[in-house]
């Protein structure tokens, strides 16, 4: 199996794994992935934010401002969990529910839970590669003793 293969199976694996709120990994989520192939080796590829799939996202530590109310505008409308019927009462919802989570973080983040979603698929990983490396690393030694 080459390196590509490899780097695409623990992706797959990755996006097996269920989230805080039971789901998979979102697809769009998982497009985000790369696999990068060098001359020296490869990996992957992720956004610096998918820590946020294990841990929740904290509260926020800067003033500012990403229009993350955006965000959770599209999510509530897409559910449909409005009380308000004005465009201007749905806005004034959202944000209310961006403060919240940006002075106190998201529920998975509040309630402590770690999910492990790639941190030991990772470490597996490397050490598969590891192993099976170490052992041409040794033969190609060897045969030029």
């Amino acid at each position: 199996m080459d390196l590509k293969a490899e780097l695409e199976e623990l992706i797959r694996i990755i996006s097996e794994k269920n989230t805080y709120a039971g789901n998979k990994i979102p697809n769009s989520v998982m497009r985000l992935f790369e696999i990068e192939i060098r001359e020296n080796g490869g990996g992957v590829l992720v956004p610096f934010w998918i820590a946020v799939l294990q841990k929740g996202r904290g509260p926020r530590k800067t003033t500012k401002d990403y229009e993350l109310y955006k965000i959770i505008f599209r999510w509530m409308e897409s559910r449909n969990l409005f009380k308000s019927r004005t465009v201007k009462g749905k806005l004034s919802e959202a944000k209310s529910v961006t403060w919240y989570i940006n002075k106190y973080g998201n529920k998975h983040f509040r309630s402590g839970v770690f999910v492990d979603i790639y941190q030991t698929a990772r470490a597996e990983f490397i050490d598969k590669i590891n192993a099976k490396y170490s052992t041409e690393i040794s033969k190609i030694t060897m045969e030029v003793i």
